[in-house]
């Protein structure tokens, strides 16, 4: 637990830090999922984010489509939980308590792009809202998070150290 404690602050620095290589590697590193979906982090402004995710074989759906839906919605909740990064300190962690996906359309082709904006700000609870396009710019879903902030386990990061 205390790599992985340490990875999530290197993550949280390399995007205040706005280094996107370094944000992608870690991400991909703390999430296998993530690694295996090709997500990328492309900006942050203060309340959005832009990622985006290549179409592959493994994001693949069935009867032919290009991307599972599971996978689209996998996407939108990554972006939309990175979108909050910054926005609570290191000792806390977003939960997603609710999510609403509604899919339009499969992508005609790759990358996608997500575009996340933070949307309400609370002491507790912080909401979102996410569209996902494909390379033409065709908007494939839109959803609406909430996160609730939780103590992340394991670590006692507030004092600056971690269990052994």
């Amino acid at each position: 637990m205390p790599d992985q404690n340490r990875r999530f602050v290197d993550l949280l620095d390399a995007m205040k830090a706005r280094d996107w290589d370094a944000a992608t590697k870690l991400g991909r590193e703390s999430v296998p999922l993530h690694n295996q979906m090709g997500l990328t982090v492309v900006d942050q402004e203060k309340n959005t984010i832009v990622m985006t995710m290549e179409l592959s074989e493994s994001v693949r759906g069935g009867a032919g489509a290009p991307i599972h839906g599971g996978i689209l919605a996998a996407f939108a909740d990554v972006a939309s939980a990175t979108t909050l990064f910054g926005l609570y300190d290191e000792t806390k962690t977003p939960v997603t308590t609710d999510m609403h996906i509604r899919y339009y359309r499969q992508p005609r082709s790759g990358p996608l792009r997500a575009e996340a904006t933070v949307v309400h700000r609370g002491q507790r609870l912080l909401s979102t809202e996410c569209s996902i396009a494909d390379a033409e710019g065709r908007i494939l879903t839109r959803s609406t998070a909430t996160y609730m902030l939780v103590p992340r386990q394991g670590s006692d990061l507030a004092s600056g150290t971690t269990p052994e």
